[in-house]
Protein backbone atom coordinates (compact mmCIF):
# COMPACT_ATOMS: atom_id res chain seq x y z
CA UNK A 1 0.00 0.00 0.00
CA UNK A 2 1.61 3.25 -0.91
CA UNK A 3 -0.02 5.42 1.62
CA UNK A 4 0.92 3.17 4.41
CA UNK A 5 4.50 2.85 3.10
CA UNK A 6 4.77 7.46 2.84
CA UNK A 7 3.93 7.55 6.31
CA UNK A 8 6.04 4.46 7.37
CA UNK A 9 8.96 6.04 5.91
CA UNK A 10 8.16 8.28 9.53
CA UNK A 11 8.89 5.24 11.40
CA UNK A 12 12.63 4.47 10.61
CA UNK A 13 15.71 4.91 12.98
CA UNK A 14 17.23 7.62 11.68
CA UNK A 15 17.25 10.32 14.74
CA UNK A 16 19.27 13.08 12.13
CA UNK A 17 16.19 14.46 10.82
CA UNK A 18 14.62 17.13 12.15
CA UNK A 19 11.53 19.82 11.46
CA UNK A 20 13.09 23.10 9.48
CA UNK A 21 13.24 25.54 12.30
CA UNK A 22 13.51 22.70 15.51
CA UNK A 23 16.52 24.00 17.50
CA UNK A 24 18.72 21.12 18.46
CA UNK A 25 17.54 19.01 20.93
CA UNK A 26 13.68 20.27 20.91
CA UNK A 27 10.93 18.08 19.40
CA UNK A 28 9.68 19.13 16.36
CA UNK A 29 6.04 19.32 16.95
CA UNK A 30 6.49 21.80 19.82
CA UNK A 31 8.41 24.10 17.28
CA UNK A 32 6.43 27.04 15.12
CA UNK A 33 7.74 29.35 12.65
CA UNK A 34 7.22 32.22 12.41
CA UNK A 35 4.94 33.54 9.23
CA UNK A 36 2.67 35.88 8.11
CA UNK A 37 -0.12 33.70 8.09
CA UNK A 38 0.43 32.35 12.01
CA UNK A 39 0.85 36.11 12.95
CA UNK A 40 -0.93 36.51 16.43
CA UNK A 41 -2.10 40.05 16.00
CA UNK A 42 -4.69 41.62 13.17
CA UNK A 43 -4.90 43.77 10.68
CA UNK A 44 -5.41 46.44 12.73
CA UNK A 45 -2.15 45.34 15.51
CA UNK A 46 -5.08 44.23 18.46
CA UNK A 47 -3.84 40.95 19.41
CA UNK A 48 -5.91 37.66 17.95
CA UNK A 49 -6.68 34.92 20.47
CA UNK A 50 -5.42 31.35 19.77
CA UNK A 51 -8.64 29.53 18.45
CA UNK A 52 -9.82 26.37 20.98
CA UNK A 53 -9.45 22.96 19.45
CA UNK A 54 -9.91 21.18 22.64
CA UNK A 55 -12.02 17.84 21.74
CA UNK A 56 -12.23 15.21 19.24
CA UNK A 57 -11.61 16.16 15.13
CA UNK A 58 -12.03 13.76 12.56
CA UNK A 59 -10.16 13.76 9.15
CA UNK A 60 -8.76 12.57 5.70
CA UNK A 61 -5.05 12.61 4.76
CA UNK A 62 -3.42 12.04 1.21
CA UNK A 63 -0.09 11.31 0.61
CA UNK A 64 1.51 13.15 -2.40
CA UNK A 65 2.24 10.06 -4.26
CA UNK A 66 -1.19 9.40 -4.02
CA UNK A 67 -2.46 7.41 -1.24
CA UNK A 68 -5.28 8.43 1.36
CA UNK A 69 -6.82 7.82 4.50
CA UNK A 70 -8.48 8.63 7.60
CA UNK A 71 -7.80 10.02 10.97
CA UNK A 72 -9.07 10.66 14.31
CA UNK A 73 -7.41 12.92 16.99
CA UNK A 74 -8.30 14.09 20.61
CA UNK A 75 -6.68 17.69 21.13
CA UNK A 76 -6.42 18.48 25.10
CA UNK A 77 -5.44 22.43 24.91
CA UNK A 78 -3.94 24.61 27.98
CA UNK A 79 -3.53 27.96 26.68
CA UNK A 80 -1.61 27.63 23.28
CA UNK A 81 -0.29 24.08 24.17
CA UNK A 82 -1.67 21.16 22.85
CA UNK A 83 -1.77 17.19 23.71
CA UNK A 84 -3.29 14.18 22.48
CA UNK A 85 -3.95 10.78 20.82
CA UNK A 86 -3.77 10.33 16.99
CA UNK A 87 -6.20 7.28 15.75
CA UNK A 88 -4.92 6.29 12.47
CA UNK A 89 -4.79 2.79 10.70
CA UNK A 90 -0.85 3.04 9.75
CA UNK A 91 0.36 0.95 12.38
CA UNK A 92 3.43 2.89 13.68
CA UNK A 93 1.12 5.81 14.16
CA UNK A 94 -1.94 4.42 15.14
CA UNK A 95 -2.60 5.52 19.53
CA UNK A 96 0.35 7.93 18.83
CA UNK A 97 0.93 10.82 21.52
CA UNK A 98 0.60 13.97 19.88
CA UNK A 99 1.91 17.75 21.06
CA UNK A 100 1.73 21.28 19.37
CA UNK A 101 1.18 24.42 19.64
CA UNK A 102 -1.72 26.40 18.60
CA UNK A 103 -1.29 30.71 17.35
CA UNK A 104 -3.90 32.73 16.41
CA UNK A 105 -5.47 30.64 13.64
CA UNK A 106 -2.81 28.55 12.89
CA UNK A 107 -2.29 25.26 14.47
CA UNK A 108 1.15 22.93 14.53
CA UNK A 109 1.08 19.69 15.90
CA UNK A 110 3.34 15.96 15.59
CA UNK A 111 2.49 12.81 16.35
CA UNK A 112 5.25 10.30 17.98
CA UNK A 113 5.37 6.37 18.85
CA UNK A 114 8.52 5.13 19.20
CA UNK A 115 10.67 5.86 16.25
CA UNK A 116 7.72 7.22 14.37
CA UNK A 117 7.60 11.01 13.78
CA UNK A 118 5.25 13.38 11.68
CA UNK A 119 4.48 16.72 11.89
CA UNK A 120 1.80 18.60 10.83
CA UNK A 121 1.05 22.66 9.91
CA UNK A 122 -2.68 23.90 9.04
CA UNK A 123 -4.94 26.65 9.72
CA UNK A 124 -8.46 26.32 11.37
CA UNK A 125 -11.35 28.23 10.31
CA UNK A 126 -14.14 27.78 12.53
CA UNK A 127 -14.94 23.91 12.94
CA UNK A 128 -12.58 22.94 10.04
CA UNK A 129 -8.88 22.64 10.24
CA UNK A 130 -6.36 21.83 7.25
CA UNK A 131 -2.41 21.77 6.20
CA UNK A 132 -0.08 19.77 5.22
CA UNK A 133 2.26 17.28 6.96
CA UNK A 134 5.93 16.32 6.37
CA UNK A 135 7.98 13.39 7.12
CA UNK A 136 11.51 15.60 8.94
CA UNK A 137 12.33 18.33 6.58
CA UNK A 138 9.71 16.64 3.67
CA UNK A 139 6.56 17.58 2.38
CA UNK A 140 4.85 14.22 2.27
CA UNK A 141 1.19 15.09 1.70
CA UNK A 142 -2.09 17.13 2.63
CA UNK A 143 -4.64 16.65 5.64
CA UNK A 144 -8.15 18.22 6.93
CA UNK A 145 -10.45 17.91 9.26
CA UNK A 146 -13.70 18.58 10.89
CA UNK A 147 -14.52 18.70 14.88
CA UNK A 148 -16.55 16.01 15.47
Amino acid sequence: MVACGVLLAACSSSSSSSAIGTPAGESPSTAIEPSASSSSFSATGSPVPSTTVDGEWNGTWKADSGGSGTFSVSFSQTGSSLDGTLSISVSCLDGAKVTGKVKGHSIQFGSVKGQCSVDYKGTIKGDQMSGTYGLGQIDAGTWKASRA
